[in-house]
């Protein structure tokens, strides 16, 4: 007896288990069941491509510089102007005056009429003109 219990117990829970995927396959709309991936054509991927094309803005056109790539003075010009700026010797009678001597006392910079002493000396060392 109990053999056939467990059996048509069995046997129930087999059919209500083949009628639901039965359920399920009936409310599920063959487009969601599986998609149909189309063939990969060139005809395809050219109209990707033109799609794709098309939805991006276009560039905007760089500015066109006459002298690209040509040497130019100024490449040269500006390093060797700073360069023979900073190398001058300067006027003693000028604010650089102290310019490649400093009016120091250790860390603490003089100024004013108190660096006259300093200028004096950077006469006497050429240090100014």
């Amino acid at each position: 007896m109990p053999i056939i219990l467990t059996t048509l117990l069995a046997a129930h829970t087999l059919a209500a288990a083949a009628a639901q995927k039965e359920a399920v396959a009936e409310l599920t709309p063959p487009a969601l069941a599986a998609p149909a991936q189309p063939a990969l054509t060139d005809d395809v991927i050219r109209k990707a491509v033109r799609e794709t094309v098309a939805e991006t803005p276009p560039a905007q056109p760089l500015a066109i510089n006459a002298q690209a790539g040509a040497f130019r003075a100024n490449s040269v010009e500006a390093p060797m102007s700073a360069a023979f700026e900073q190398a001058k010797v300067p006027d003693c009678l000028h604010q650089d005056a102290l310019k490649l001597q400093p009016a120091r006392i250790g860390p603490v910079n003089v100024v004013g009429p108190y660096s006259l002493p300093w200028v004096i000396a950077a006469v006497v060392r050429g240090k100014c003109n």
